[in-house]
């Protein structure tokens, strides 16, 4: 047996390429938006006015988390710079103390904008977000580590005329098991579009068969149209990393009025430089929308080519070759710079983790920023991409339960979509230690979740992490052999957590089992 340790338990999955370039970068139809807002934290709610004068607010640039900054009001027995004996999190957040914050931002269309739909993009904000824009309610987003986006086309002002962005995240109650931090903590950014364009994160990246000789691809882009009826052409390149373009592909197609429409191109790269921890080489894809031999929309995409195997018998094997993982679990947090997920800070995390010695890392336990995983495709570091640690049973009052039921299918949705084209990226966690895991309401959600992965991405194994049944309370009926075989039937790999005892007798009682 050759067991794949990642974090006291686990890692695995299938076979395929990819990597995505910033989707909250500045590219030529996107500009991030966090210089020059305006921050208060209060309880107050007359802040979304149009009219409200925010001039004497702290001015400040994003990412940003209030949570790791200085308390007021410092007491030498009970409050000390960010730490409160007060802190309903006690311990486990690091006594420190989240709360209700405000941000504000103003900004103009120029003329060139002016008819263009334009998405707002949010890449994180802990916790609770809602969003006004020249007083209308565009909506509230709970999870505060799933990326969001609104059309705000319908609410902009003309040209040269200021709008304004008002933002409420609400950090309340006990609702985490780790150091969250408060704040919008990730980028934010604009994304200005023509009526017919590709959708954001509407390109997707697949490899087919992958060897040393040749690699095929499949570029997948989504075409949505809020215009009339018309025809366009979609165009695909490719490039090297020196910028030399290897290979191209196209088609023709027609789309209605307010239809959103799949295109696949393919091409085959000759001789491909694969992706490794080793060697971490990355193409270029370009996804170009023509209508009347004019440029419409264009997007790009950053992938790499690689082919993965797993089973029980070889273990993981990468471009042909055993790879043992040498991986640990990391929260999303840069230390005394709170949960902010600064460019730099982020590269410097994988950067200190390849320096000593990790190939791999799991993503304790939420999905973490765009800008962490690009620096794993740029550095090569393999990862374990988990998004909740709960789901309708609550580890904490306040926590991601009371919002699961209706949210957990966009919140998923958005992790695999905006993540699927990351070449670090090797397998999904749905959950981690989840108390309903064995019930028979947890093995259904199990199924609905793996099922949903592998709808969104088919290349990908699923993993979700199982711990012994110390939270039952010395329950009879719950034991490791009688309670776990049924949750590790509709997982594609086996995550044992804590369970290294377990792992030869597994192995020799289910020897088809991959964990």
């Amino acid at each position: 047996m050759k067991p794949l340790l990642l974090c006291l338990s686990y890692l695995l999955i299938t076979h395929i390429t990819f990597a995505q370039e910033n989707s909250l970068s500045n590219t030529s139809r996107t500009r991030i938006i966090d210089n020059h807002w305006y921050f208060k934290k209060d309880t107050l709610s007359d802040y979304k006015k149009l009219g409200f004068d925010d001039s004497s607010w702290r001015f400040l640039n994003l990412p940003h988390d209030w949570s790791i900054e200085d308390l007021p009001n410092q007491l030498h027995d009970s409050i000390s710079g960010p730490f409160s004996k007060a802190s309903i999190g006690k311990g486990a957040t690091a006594y420190t103390v989240g709360g209700i914050g405000w941000y504000r931002k103003k900004f103009s269309l120029n003329k060139s904008e002016e008819h263009k739909i334009v998405y707002l993009n949010f890449d994180g904000v802990y916790m609770n977000a809602t969003v006004w824009l020249n007083g209308h309610n565009l909506g509230n987003h709970p999870y505060g580590y799933t990326p969001f986006n609104y059309n705000i086309t319908p609410y902009l002002k003309p040209a040269g005329q200021e709008n304004q962005l008002t933002v409420q995240v609400k950090n309340t109650g006990k609702n985490s098991r780790w150091y969250s931090g408060s704040g919008i903590y990730r980028h934010v950014s604009l994304t200005y579009v023509n009526p017919v364009h590709i959708i954001p994160n509407g390109v997707q990246v697949l490899t087919g068969q992958v060897s040393d000789k040749s690699a095929d691809v499949n570029l997948i882009s989504t075409i949505k149209n809020q215009q009339s009826n018309t025809s366009y052409q979609i165009k695909a390149e490719i490039y090297d990393s020196s910028g030399k373009m290897i290979k191209s592909s196209n088609a023709e197609k027609n789309i209605s009025t307010k239809q959103q429409l799949e295109n696949l191109l393919k091409v085959k790269i000759s001789n491909p430089k694969l992706w490794s921890t080793e060697n971490p080489y990355l193409y270029k894809a370009t996804i170009k929308l023509l209508i009347k031999n004019k440029i419409c929309d264009s997007l790009s995409v950053r992938f790499g080519v690689r082919s993965i195997s797993i089973n029980s018998k070889t273990g993981l094997v990468l471009n042909g070759k055993l790879l043992k993982l040498k991986g640990g679990c990391i929260h999303h947090d840069n230390g005394p710079l709170g949960v902010a997920a600064i460019d730099r800070a982020e590269e410097r995390k994988v950067e200190l983790l390849k320096a000593n010695g990790f190939n791999a890392v799991r993503t304790s336990h939420n999905p973490p920023s765009e800008t962490f995983l690009n620096a794993c495709d740029r550095l090569g570091m393999l990862v374990l991409d988990e998004a909740f640690d709960m789901w309708n049973v609550p580890k904490n009052p306040d926590d991601y339960n009371l919002y699961f039921k209706d949210w957990w299918e966009k919140d998923l949705t958005s992790i695999i979509v905006r993540d699927r084209n990351h070449p670090s990226v090797i397998l999904w966690s749905i959950g981690n230690e989840i108390p309903e895991r064995a019930d028979a309401a947890g093995l259904l959600t199990t199924k609905m979740l793996a099922d949903k992965v592998h709808q969104l991405d088919p290349s990908r194994m699923i993993t979700e992490a199982v711990c012994s049944f110390w939270d039952k309370g010395g329950d009879k009926n719950y034991t490791w052999d009688s309670s776990t075989p049924p949750v590790f039937k509709l997982l594609d790999v086996g995550g044992y957590n804590y369970e290294m005892d377990k792992y030869e007798p597994d192995h020799a009682k289910y020897p088809q089992r991959t964990m």
